[in-house]
């Protein structure tokens, strides 16, 4: 974790650390890097701060002192009393015959998952799997070309929402609009002609500055992150190394060679990005011709819907609203 932002915990630097029964959770920076998970350590890190021998005496201290009083006493009584306020056998009981209907429909969504395929972009002969992670579908694939150079191949991702509205007037609408149902929609480039760290970097920069309407130093935010991961490889980005653009309400995230590089946090830039390959001016119109040409058919349409169905299993007004 600290090595991704640099290699030293500088002044600021915030680290969280969860632990559970299942062990101790580690962010650093706000970015999550994972779970030692070890049955017992999560009492031991627990114990680091809070036994007879706890590094830091005055958070002992403090904890007695913020909870002992009467008012703190009674607002703490009052927070158990209303957590535990769900323990009744009705609500429990809804609450398993919810548990059970969210697993059948997990079930089902994995059983139509089956029937999703990989894409091979032939241009390239790069083949792209059909699921990215969970709720994150390939829509298409297609080719980055400048002049006849094939620079990337490149791959869509995103929710059963999206693939239910593809078609030649909703596709862009709809890959650019981010939601409950819509959280995500994610880029996957596959080099295939080896370029420089600044200047792939750049490339990418200067096709989303004409989409983005914020300040151009965002969009630096994000150039500066494609640089350090292609750095962190050796400066190079050769075929074969796979970029990551992950763009969502927040921004957009960066991994480069599987490895996480951070996220340039700034509104509309997740849409400019979608922009990039999926606008009236996409830098690979092969991409969104694949769009269009896998998902169109009356099977695939079908099959999207079944996804979309069961992604939305879970929305239940009677439960949502107790």
């Amino acid at each position: 974790g600290v090595k991704n932002i640099g290699g030293q915990a500088t002044k600021g630097t915030v680290f969280r650390f969860d632990c559970s029964l299942d062990g101790v959770s580690v962010s650093v920076g706000g970015m999550p890097q994972g779970i030692a998970a070890f049955d017992g350590l999560g009492s031991a890190f627990v114990d680091v701060f809070m036994d007879n021998n706890a590094v830091s005496p005055t958070l002992v201290d403090s904890c007695l002192a913020v909870w002992s009083g009467e008012e703190a006493k009674a607002l703490a009584a009052s927070l158990l009393e209303f957590s535990h306020a769900s323990d009744t056998p009705e609500i429990n009981e809804e609450i398993a015959e919810e548990q059970a209907r969210k697993e059948e429909a997990e079930l089902k969504r994995e059983a139509l998952e089956l029937n999703l395929k990989p894409l091979r972009e032939y241009a390239t002969g790069i083949t792209f799997t059909p699921v990215l992670g969970e709720g994150l579908y390939l829509v298409g694939v297609g080719v980055r070309k400048k002049s006849i150079i094939k620079v990337y191949a490149v791959a869509m991702y995103s929710s059963a929402t999206v693939l239910d509205a593809v078609s030649s007037s909703k596709l862009a609408v709809a890959a650019r609009t981010f939601g409950s149902s819509s959280p995500m929609t994610s880029f996957v480039l596959e080099m295939v002609y080896s370029v420089g760290a600044e200047k792939i970097a750049s490339a990418i920069a200067e096709s989303v500055k004409p989409r983005y309407g914020g300040p151009q130093s965002d969009v630096s935010a994000l150039e500066s992150l494609i640089i350090k991961g292609v750095k962190n490889i050796g400066g190079q980005a050769t075929k074969g190394t796979v970029f990551r653009f992950d763009c969502s309400l927040d921004g957009v995230s960066v991994s480069v060679g599987g490895m996480p590089q951070g996220i340039a946090a700034f509104d509309g830039l997740g849409s400019a990005f979608v922009d990039v390959f999926m606008d009236n001016n996409a830098v690979s119109p092969t991409l969104v011709d694949s769009c269009l040409a896998v998902w169109s058919g009356e099977e695939a349409k079908a099959l999207a819907a079944s996804l979309l169905e069961f992604s939305h299993a879970s929305d239940t007004p009677e439960i949502n609203e107790e």
